[in-house]
């Protein structure tokens, strides 16, 4: 079997602000990633031996038309292990779901499936790859994206290279009714009518 060369995948990167927090996470989880290369993975949208030209325009027919918003990005819990280092997010994952669930819905409409999804979206950024033993711990890091990225990732050489952004809105608000209540009849009055 042979490994692909290249990986493409949509992902969020951090702003300047949560890269210096992760990297102060990294270099205490042990971990030396360029900060270039950290981001969040959405999902990887394919892989291939050789360099796929068509990639890029495969995604901007199905996201054509479509603006996709952003959602608040918050870390929290930092993990170690075999397989090196990670920082996963916290709190509610209600806005990050709907975003994959969307962006899920878009690509499907063209036939592009993700991959490695089988149990859906665990959002979480790699610190690293080198094997690190030590106690949970937690970090307060939180950013709003304002791009999804297409990454095209030379598989082994460490090299990512940006392919095209899609801006992003701010994120949706909630809606709040300010329309007057309609008028209530006494309940003697409506128990005649």
């Amino acid at each position: 079997m042979q490994y692909p060369s290249f990986r493409y995948f949509l992902c969020f990167r951090p702003d300047q602000s949560s890269l210096h927090a992760l990297a102060v996470a990294a270099q205490t989880a042990g971990q030396r990633r360029p900060l270039a290369l950290l981001h969040l993975t959405v999902c990887v949208v394919a892989e291939s031996l050789e360099r796929d030209l068509f990639q890029a325009a495969r995604l901007e027919l199905a996201l054509a038309g479509h603006a996709l918003s952003s959602v608040p990005i918050r870390l929290g819990r930092v993990h170690g292990g075999a397989n090196g280092a990670l920082v996963r997010t916290i709190g509610k994952q209600d806005g990050i779901q709907d975003f994959y669930g969307v962006l899920l819905r878009l690509l499907a409409r063209r036939g592009i499936v993700p991959l490695y999804r089988e149990s859906g979206l665990n959002p979480h950024v790699t610190l690293g790859y080198a094997p690190c033993r030590f106690d949970p711990f937690d970090i307060a890091v939180e950013w709003l994206p304002n791009e999804l990225l297409l990454i095209e990732s030379e598989v082994g050489k460490g090299r990512h290279n940006v392919v095209t952004r899609w801006p992003l809105l701010p994120p949706q608000q909630g809606v709040l009714n300010f329309t007057p209540p309609s008028p209530t009849i006494p309940i003697s009055q409506a128990a005649v009518a």
